[in-house]
């Protein structure tokens, strides 16, 4: 049991994330694989990836104890990703954790070593597990996200504070004065002036904590059903054609799929002249969906993250194609 006093100011600063952190969501996709665990919400998920699992990758999870797991994986999620850096803080801290519990096997020594080949098996293990097990789930991740953002928000406008605190999570309770989280770890905590951070994950068993120097974020499981695959955009899904009509939906979800089309482009897209294309463009833009950049003589248009979250969202009730944090 983790308790943590909050305070006035605390609790004015207290933030639920609108987006996901696809870094932490890999390395608890990796920890899930690890564990073995049978969880219902992700057995399809885990069906999935383990057909393409590579046994030799199983490496990985050298990195994972019962008490930790690595939070160094951000710059593997980029859309450009880069390779992991074992000497930045995170892995080095990580890499520490893992000594004083007597858990370094060759392969995760060789990375606090900084050898090259262990840095270079770790990226190319987690560039195929982003791969397989992260790039085709991620508007269903954001969706979920996004959506268990907004139920809170709703639940803080309904009963403030209170009622937000009290419906995230059974693990996490809160008498109004004391934020207790029910984790392996025994400890008291003070935020010192850190704003806290309830961030959802989809592919989370379990709520984490994790004190950094700026902020604290607990993370915490989303109950958004079975994780699947995300849905192909080439038609507008239902709910956004009701939204927005048919050729304004059919708009967004083109610039979704192909960002920085051209009003000619667009128009070609619809099937509908460059008049009627610049008219719809600007309404989507007036609505805050999409952006217009002019290069010279040629205009651009690309969706805004509004834009995008609200075409993920809508295909979140369709059918899939067949086809260092402590506990």
């Amino acid at each position: 049991m983790i308790r943590i006093g909050l305070t006035t100011d605390d609790l004015e600063r207290l933030q639920v994330a609108d987006a996901p952190d696809f870094g932490y969501e890999l390395a608890l996709g990796a920890g899930h694989l690890a564990d073995r665990t049978p969880d219902r919400q992700l057995a399809s998920w885990r069906l999935e990836v383990a057909r393409d699992w590579n046994p030799s990758h199983s490496r990985l999870f050298d990195l994972y104890t019962h008490l930790y797991m690595p939070a160094f994986f951000d710059e593997i999620v980029q859309p450009t990703p880069s390779g992991i850096d074992p000497e930045s803080a995170p892995a080095t801290a990580h890499l520490r954790d893992l000594a004083r519990s007597r858990a370094l096997t060759p392969f995760t020594r060789a990375l606090s070593d900084c050898h090259t080949g262990a840095v270079s098996t770790l990226n190319h293990i987690l560039a195929g597990f982003r791969v397989t097990a992260l790039d085709p789930y991620r508007r269903r991740i954001a969706s979920a996200v996004a959506t268990a953002s907004a139920e809170a928000a709703v639940r803080a406008a309904m009963g403030g504070v209170d009622g937000l605190l009290a419906s995230l999570h059974p693990s996490i309770r809160w008498d109004g004065r004391e934020l207790r989280l029910n984790t392996q770890v025994e400890c008291v905590e003070s935020l010192e002036g850190r704003p806290l951070i309830f961030q959802p994950t989809t592919l989370a068993t379990h709520i984490t904590f994790n004190p950094l120097e700026d902020s604290v974020t607990v993370s915490y499981p989303v109950a958004a059903g079975p994780l699947t695959r995300d849905v192909a955009l080439e038609t507008p899904p239902p709910a956004l054609v009701a939204l927005l009509g048919t050729t304004r939906a059919a708009a967004l979800v083109a610039l979704v799929r192909t960002p920085a089309l051209t009003t000619g482009q667009l128009a070609a897209a619809l099937g509908v002249s460059a008049a009627a294309a610049s008219r719809h463009a600007s309404v989507l833009r007036e609505s805050g969906l999409l952006a217009t950049v002019r290069n010279g003589q040629t205009v651009h248009h690309a969706p805004t993250r509004l834009g995008k979250d609200l075409v993920h969202g809508s295909t979140s009730g369709s059918q899939p194609e067949p086809g260092a944090r402590t506990a």
